[in-house]
Formats: C-alpha cells, sequence, structure tokens
C-alpha cells in the first residue's frame, strides 16, 4: 500500500490597510523574525520554532505510512497590504512546488487569514484557490489560522476545516498545528467528515486577550465543546480590525463530523454569547503618557511596564512612532530609576556608525518609516554601548528562535535608555536591553510598543501594566480610522445597532 502523500506549508502575514509600511519582495525576504521565504526541503530548516509547521511535523512526520512533501514557508512582520509583484513571486513559489511534489493526498497549509494586497483583498483565500487548482476540488486542505484572521467566504469554501489559535497573546502555534493536522489525517483514514459552519458577528475593535475575562470565559466554553460527541473543534476569530475589508467583523466557527445541524447551533450559540459580551468586550480607556508615567511613579517597586499598542510592530506598524518617546522625556525628572525604551531606526543608527561609547552624541530619532503619525524628535545624550544582534526571542511566539536586529546602539539621556536598532523587531523583548547590559527587571519603568505581547514577557514581573494613548496605524481609537468597505451597521461604529444570529448558519 502506498503511502499518503501530505503537502505542508505555511503563509503568514498581517496586512494593516493604515500602516505607511511597504510590504514588497524585499521584506519577505527579509530573516527577522525567523520569517523569510523557504521553499521544498528548506521548510525543515523552521522544525524548531514551535509554530503550525512544526505541529503539523510533530503530527505526521514519524508515521510509516505518511510521506510529507514540503511546499513553501513564506512570511514576513506586519505591514501594509502585499504589493502586486511581491504576491507573484509568492504564487510562482507555491506554484512550482506543488508542481514539483507531485501527487498529493492532502494538505495542511497554515495560514494567518489576514493577509491582504494592494489589488487582491483575501491573499489568503487567493493562495488556496491556487493550491486548489493544482491539486483538484476534492482533496482535502485542512488550515489552521492566527485567531485575527479576518475570515471570508473563500476560506470557508476551499478548505475541508479552518482551526484558529486559542490565545491571545499567541502561545498555541505548535497545538494549533497539531490540531489541523490530526483532522486531515483522520479526514484521510475515513474516520470523521468535517462540516464547518460559521457566523459572520458585525463586531470591529481589538480584543484584550484571551487570558482576561470576558474573553477568556468565553473561550473557555466554547473549547470544552470538542468533548462533545460529533464535535471535532470550534474557533472564534476577533479579526484584524485594522483591515479594510468587506468581510471584516468576529467570526464564529464549528467544526462537527457530518453534522451539519449540530455544527449551525453551536456556531449560532457561539455568536450569540459574543454578542450579548460586545459591551464588556470594549478595550477599557487609556491613559496620556504623562498621566502613565505619573502613575508609574507612584506604584511601589519595579518595573512598571507603560505600553503603546497604538504602534504595535506586531500589528502592522512601523515601530519608530515618537509620542511615547517624547512624553517620557519630558517626564523623566520626575521618575528615580531608569525608563527603558526602543526604537528601529537605522537611519540614525547610520548617522551614529562612527561614534564610540563615552561620547555625547546629538540625533533625529523616530519618525521616519511612517510619517503619519509624527516626526522625528531630536535628542543629546551619551553613546552608553553599541552592539550587534542577532537576539534571543523570549517569548512564546516561536520561542528561542533568534530575532535579527542589525546594529544596536544605547543613548544614555540623563535617566531615560533609547535603545535604537537597524532591524525592526516583532515583540517586548528583555533580551534587547540585556543585550546592551541593561536588566529591564530593575528599571522602574520599561516602555514597550507592544498590544498584549507583554504579558508574555513581563507579565510575571511587571508591578503594573498602563496602556498610554497614543497615535499610530493601530490605535485602540478605532473610530478615528477612515474605513471605506468595511460593512456596516457594526459595531460600535454604529452603537445602537441591533443583530442577531443567521438561523441556519452559513455552511461549507
Amino acid at each position: 500500500m502506498s503511502k499518503l502523500r501530505i503537502g505542508i506549508g505555511r503563509f503568514w502575514h498581517e496586512s494593516n490597510s493604515f500602516s505607511g509600511v511597504v510590504t514588497n519582495p524585499a521584506k519577505f525576504r527579509d530573516a527577522s523574525m525567523g520569517s523569510g521565504i523557504a521553499v521544498g526541503a528548506a521548510v525543515y530548516d523552521y522544525k524548531d520554532r514551535h509554530d503550525e509547521v512544526t505541529g503539523f511535523i510533530d503530527v505526521l512526520g514519524s508515521r510509516d505510512d505518511i510521506e510529507l512533501a514540503p511546499l513553501i514557508s513564506a512570511g514576513t512582520l506586519p505591514s501594509g497590504p502585499v504589493t502586486d509583484d511581491a504576491v507573484s513571486e509568492l504564487e510562482k513559489s507555491l506554484r512550482d512546488q506543488l508542481r514539483a511534489a507531485g501527487r498529493l493526498d492532502g494538505v495542511c497549509l497554515a495560514l494567518h487569514g489576514a493577509m491582504s494586497g494592494d489589488s487582491i483583498p483575501d491573499l489568503d483565500g487567493y493562495f488556496l484557490q491556487v493550491v486548489r487548482q493544482v491539486v483538484g476540488p476534492d482533496i482535502p486542505i485542512v488550515a489552521p489560522l492566527d485567531c485575527h484572521a479576518v475570515v471570508t467566504q473563500e476560506m470557508i469554501a476551499l478548505t475541508t476545516a479552518l482551526v484558529a489559535y486559542r490565545t491571545h497573546p499567541h502561545t498555541d502555534l505548535f497545538e494549533t498545528g497539531q490540531r489541523a493536522a490530526d483532522i486531515l489525517l483522520r479526514t484521510l483514514q475515513n474516520e470523521i467528515q468535517p462540516v464547518v459552519s460559521h457566523q459572520k458577528i458585525p463586531m470591529l475593535f481589538v480584543d484584550a486577550g484571551t487570558d482576561v475575562d470576558p474573553l477568556r470565559s468565553i473561550f473557555d466554553e466554547f473549547s470544552a465543546w470538542d468533548k462533545l460527541d460529533g464535535v471535532i473543534g470550534c474557533s472564534l476569530c476577533p479579526s484584524f480590525p485594522y483591515q479594510d475589508n468587506v468581510e471584516q467583523g468576529w467570526t464564529a466557527l464549528a467544526v462537527t463530523d457530518d453534522d451539519p445541524e449540530l455544527a449551525d447551533r453551536l456556531a449560532r450559540q457561539l455568536a450569540e454569547i459574543v454578542w450579548a459580551a460586545r459591551h464588556e468586550l470594549l478595550p477599557v480607556p487609556m491613559l496620556s503618557v504623562e498621566a502613565a508615567v505619573e502613575q508609574a511613579v507612584a506604584v511601589p517597586g519595579c518595573p512598571v511596564v507603560i505600553t503603546d499598542s497604538a504602534d504595535n510592530v506586531g500589528g502592522g506598524t512601523s515601530g519608530d512612532t515618537t509620542t511615547l518617546l517624547q512624553g517620557l522625556l519630558a517626564a523623566r525628572q520626575t521618575v528615580d530609576g531608569l525608563i527603558l525604551t526602543h526604537l528601529p531606526d537605522p537611519a540614525a543608527v547610520a548617522e551614529l556608525a562612527d561614534a564610540q561609547p563615552g561620547e555625547s552624541v546629538t540625533v533625529a530619532v523616530g519618525g521616519k518609516c511612517d510619517t503619519h503619525f509624527g516626526a522625528p524628535v531630536v535628542v543629546t545624550g551619551e553613546l552608553l554601548c553599541v552592539a550587534s544582534g542577532p537576539i534571543t526571542n523570549d517569548g512564546k511566539f516561536g520561542p528561542d528562535a533568534m530575532i535579527e536586529t542589525g546594529k544596536i546602539l544605547c543613548l544614555g539621556i540623563d535617566n531615560v535608555r533609547l535603545v535604537l536598532t537597524e532591524g525592526v523587531i516583532m515583540g517586548p523583548q528583555p533580551s534587547l536591553f540585556r543585550k546592551v547590559g541593561i536588566e529591564p527587571f530593575e528599571a522602574k519603568i520599561v516602555a514597550l510598543k507592544s498590544g498584549t505581547g507583554y504579558k508574555v514577557t513581563y507579565g510575571h514581573a511587571a508591578k503594573a501594566v498602563l496602556r498610554a494613548d497614543c497615535p499610530g496605524a493601530m490605535s485602540y481609537n478605532i473610530e478615528n480610522f477612515d474605513f471605506r468597505r468595511v460593512p456596516r451597521p457594526i459595531f460600535p461604529l454604529d452603537r445602537e445597532m441591533q443583530w442577531r444570529p443567521y438561523a441556519t448558519g452559513d455552511r461549507a
């Protein structure tokens, strides 16, 4: 009996419609955060990243009755919509690898679910269509998603099943890959016949994370449904609200074993639970940077974390807006202890290429990559340290992956420690500060460009977390964005709207 041949791969990009960061072919070839493009056997080079592909390999790779066909792993840090030339390159690589793979009995293709292009609004669906064109309509395809997927009708129609992360901050990439591979394997062995139903919930805002209520309780509740007879798995995708997409909204997904009525009922039930909690799910009010510093000073011990979620690189921003830095500098004399922060700024690093530690330097920092949200700030301080990457990823999002930072500089501006890097890095990494000889947990204030990722790396040590209200392409003030394609009405842009789930759900 011939072995089952299963294609595995991954496309990962979160596309922010309001980001000024261009997503071109060069960005996909960037090796930061272990991203880049790998084809064929080179996909295995990422096997230690603890992501979805690693989960596929864990479930399928050691079986004698399965032969894996690695296709492509392509990803880059979140940024603006993907350019047409980048899409063309990725599509060609995917088609080439599918043809080279020959016969395939199934495919596990990890997708972000919020990948859009300059000309194609749903790139995840587009790449699934490419796979279908090559393998045909009957081969099972299972796709794990980031829970911030903007789930589309095409994604559902082209796959056998979709499963999404159940954590935010995302710590279950590996486990989600395992779940997807298990569904594919059981489908190929004729143990199950997946049926998918979904409900699109008209909500558009940032979720606060699955580690806090009400979302924690909601995720706990539907995750427990896995134990019900006939249930393969349910998912909730709170979407990525910074994508101006006609299929925008939260999505409730239910996958059952050949039981469409059960799938409909569970998708509807999950949608009802989420809609009933919509007011509780809204982001909490934030503080000005000055007010955040004032409150931080009053907190005993250290560190106190101040976050700027509006410039969170993990959602496609530039990472170099300067509102947070300006506020820290203005209030630094009120703080007893170190204030740590970071900006990616290759131009400033290059300008200081000949400077030596101990020298006083003056340089304009930040505000260069995306000029919509603030101008550069001129700072004068002592160059304390010069280092170079990579650094270790301290989080669980690809734990222990080496992050390419390029050259690293640390400037001392009184008690402010400003770390500048050549490269953009995702996630609040304590290892970045340690690279320049600073223990961040001993600083009074650690100011981070982060939405929820700080919880993984700093949550256990922070004496308090204060959220600063800054401008940026991921501002929680969702009503300030110029949405032109998002379906209306949608909550909270249309706060008084009424809605109820569809009676039968949408099935694939």
